[in-house]
């Protein structure tokens, strides 16, 4: 089954002519994976992490102020020896300040610390993609499979015409009845609001793949594509189960780890802290003389700072920090149990849909094979149009039974490969193998 699929789509940059672009599912989730505003927010939230990092590396390094001013100034008589006897001066300052940190429990946990953050985000920027990738797969061939939908209904409504055009002949001819063509434009009357929702349907697949996309101007586009049989058999060639990646049980792997090094820096309020402190200072009434040998005056000091009681703050910090790990660990296990249940859920899935498949499309032969029977015999009068319609509607049926089929097989396919690690863009090349310009 092909689609070619038209509808405006809101990007201006991707068309260098005036020619109508053609796109590919992969052509739409490169659009997608560039401009969607969940994706970007999570890649940028990934910059903030990085930046972080490097921030809290700063307060490691020494740091060094200066500070000079000059004050114009008069002491109170009352003070019994002011200076310049009352009278207004200058006083002239110039301070050199050094401070460097020794020692300190967690200093170096903080920065580790936020590089399990932007370890964290990565895995969820990888999450996001593959929840974004999952999403346009569906949205496309949902499309695919509306446009189809669409498609058998207005062959079906033809159909019916011709038929009409037919009985209409024969009840002239005196050999029909005017029941033949009440009961075709019945039909044609029932046919009308169900091409209706195909297109209503059609339409909101289609702003949902724009949604996806996350563009707002727009230029006309076709979408190219087609919903493939995949067999299980030829999908286990190509993946490899021992090999998998599960972003969100990184993202769990990876929180239980940082909860250590939170653990430091929590708790580092309650250890001594070692601290190298300098300071080199020149004052001077006269600012030409404010650097001479005979204004200056330094000091350098080791200083050791002992918390002695903090109200038992500690104790509940090490409590917190323990549930936080004990709500991960059965995190863990949620996350595995519902990882398991879809890969056998889906599995079982696809064993089925395969062969319902085999069925369906036997159907689908049988089905065409005796529509074109069923109008060649009505037009000998041979049948009447109730049995006309029936083999019409069955036919009907039969196809959108197996669109459908091939459809929800699609997506037990990607819900197999996210439940067992595998990547999605295996999935994508096979679905589009047989696709003209496919990528």
């Amino acid at each position: 089954m092909k689609a070619v699929i038209i509808f405006y789509l809101i990007f201006n940059s991707l068309l260098a002519s005036a020619e109508i672009s053609v796109l590919g599912i992969k052509d739409v989730l490169k659009i997608a994976i560039d401009h969607n505003p969940k994706i970007l927010a999570a890649k940028e939230k990934l910059f903030q992490y990085e930046n972080q990092k490097s921030l809290n590396k700063s307060y490691l390094y020494p740091n060094l102020s200066w500070n000079f001013g000059g004050t114009y100034q008069k002491d109170a008589l009352y003070n019994g020896s002011p200076k310049f006897n009352g009278d207004p001066y200058n006083f002239y300052s110039s301070d050199l300040k050094l401070n460097q940190l020794l020692y300190g429990k967690g200093a170096l946990s903080a920065i580790s610390l936020y590089d399990y953050d932007r370890k964290i985000q990565e895995a969820t920027v990888e999450l996001e993609e593959r929840s974004l990738t999952q999403n346009v797969i569906e949205s496309f061939y949902r499309y695919i499979l509306n446009q189809q939908t669409l498609l058998n209904l207005q062959k079906n409504q033809d159909i019916i015409q011709k038929s009409l055009a037919t009985s209409t002949k024969r009840y002239q001819m005196g050999r029909g009845q005017l029941l033949d063509i009440l009961q075709v434009k019945t039909q044609l009357a029932l046919l009308g609001p169900q091409i209706e929702q195909a297109k209503n349907q059609l339409v909101i697949a289609s702003q949902q793949l724009i949604n996806y996309m996350g563009i707002s101007e727009g230029d006309e586009f076709k979408l190219k594509g087609s919903i493939r049989t995949l067999l299980l058999k030829d999908i286990k060639k190509v993946i490899d189960l021992n090999k998998f990646k599960l972003p969100e049980y990184e993202i769990n792997r990876l929180q239980l780890a940082q909860l250590d090094y939170a653990k430091d820096v929590a708790l580092a309020k309650d250890y001594p802290t070692v601290k190298f402190l300098g300071d080199y200072l020149y004052n001077n009434y006269k600012k030409s003389e404010l650097f001479s040998d005979y204004s200056h005056a330094w000091a350098i000091q080791l200083q050791v700072s002992i918390p002695l009681f903090s109200g038992f703050s500690s104790g509940d910090q090490r409590s917190i920090i323990n549930s936080q790990k004990n709500q991960l660990i059965l995190a863990r296990k949620d996350l595995e149990d519902s990882l398991s249940l879809k890969q056998i859920s889906s599995l079982r899935n696809l064993e089925t849909a395969e062969t319902s498949l085999v069925s369906s499309e036997l159907a689908v032969k049988l089905g065409e094979a005796a529509q074109a029977e069923a109008s060649r015999i009505y037009k000998l009068s041979q049948i009447d149009f109730l049995q006309f319609l029936a083999v019409q509607q069955s036919a009907l049926q039969a196809k959108s039974s197996l669109d459908q089929l091939k459809f929800q097989t699609v997506l037990a396919y990607s819900n197999y490969f996210v439940a067992t690690g595998q990547p999605l863009s295996v999935l994508l090349d096979l679905l589009t193998a047989n696709d003209v310009g496919a990528k």
